[in-house]
């Protein structure tokens, strides 16, 4: 038995809704051909392009699939040397154990050529995929995760810390709102089929969904969603001119909302949400995962709430006097 993956979502703007059909009919490198993914990501300083290249990443947690967009996108901001082919260059993503110290992971498809991994206070290495030797991370949620062996110390620097140093922070940052928008489109997964299944599903002779203690749940996770969006939305408009810290603000605020929002809608399944032939577990280990990549939910809550603290400063309220009326 499978829930599937839920079919219509109301209010999709005209970019997500092409993403989320192109998704459903392929997924991966056919899936950003169909939408012209790569011509619009040297665009990112258009509202236009930059609002429909993320909305891809929403799409993939909708719908469980995977690409190479997030690799590409992180590596964008890099000065990579030559003249590559789109999906040939790819930006691992560290991660830091307290076990085994720094881990690199390569989120979703393997470029066909070159791996970037950054070395912040070093510079930026350009790896060869020939040379490295990629682990499967096995995982729910149906996200490729490959963990990299790479000595880094033999890997020569491509781009050297003066340049990989801003390069970095608009990476990290492309990432952080990616991945945002990644998990909330899973979380709004589990909400439509929570809705679906409540619907469907009767006790003492009425489906289960008119029960308040059920409306209850939802509603709560409804708005956990909303939250998300509306700060996605705001950073995705902002963009370059968005305060320091505000990509942090909305990676921190989509990892909470969505684990919550996956919790709640667990409790309306009973028993049936918990096994493993159901698709809810995928969609709640997709953002699990992608919230532990580029600072937890609760490590870039401490940060921020310290940096508020030494600065007297609060990115959110320049972000709402900088945002468009039209954006909000």
């Amino acid at each position: 038995m499978t829930a599937g993956t839920p079919r219509s979502f109301e209010g999709d703007d005209e970019f997500l809704a092409a993403a989320c059909a192109a998704a459903s009919r392929s997924s991966g490198a056919d899936a950003l051909e169909t939408l012209g993914w790569w011509d619009l990501l040297p665009e990112l300083d258009d509202p236009d392009a930059r609002a429909a290249v993320f909305a891809v990443f929403r799409a993939q947690g909708r719908s469980l699939t995977g690409s190479i967009a997030l690799g590409a996108l992180m590596a964008h901001p890099y000065p990579v040397p030559g003249d590559r082919q789109p999906g040939s260059v790819a930006a691992a993503v560290t991660r830091r154990s307290l076990r085994r110290g720094t881990v690199v992971l390569v989120v979703g498809d393997v470029p066909s050529e070159l791996l970037l991994v950054d070395r912040p206070g070093v510079g930026a290495s350009l790896v060869p995929v020939a040379d490295v030797d990629l682990l499967r991370v096995e995982i729910p949620g149906r996200l490729a995760l490959h963990e990299v062996v790479v000595d880094l110390d033999a890997a020569p620097i491509s781009v050297p810390e003066v340049d990989a140093a801003p390069a970095r922070r608009r990476s990290h940052a492309l990432g952080r709102m990616a991945m945002s928008l990644e998990m909330l489109g899973a979380a709004e997964a589990t909400l439509a089929l929570a809705v679906e299944h409540v619907q469907a599903r009767e006790q003492f002779g009425k489906p289960i969904g008119s029960f308040q203690a059920i409306r209850h749940l939802l509603a709560w996770a409804r708005t956990d969603c909303a939250a998300v969006e509306a700060v996605a939305r705001h950073a995705v408009a902002l963009d370059r001119v968005a305060p320091t810290g505000f990509d942090e603000i909305l990676k921190a605020l989509a990892g909470r909302n969505a684990r919550r929002a996956c919790e709640r809608t667990l409790q309306s399944f009973g028993g049936v949400g918990f096994t493993a032939e159901h698709d809810h577990h995928h969609f709640h280990s997709r953002v699990l995962a992608l919230d532990s990549l580029l600072g937890t939910s609760s490590e870039l809550t401490r940060e921020l709430g310290a940096r508020l603290r030494t600065s007297g400063s609060d990115p959110a309220i320049a972000a709402g006097v900088l945002v468009p009326v039209d954006a909000r």
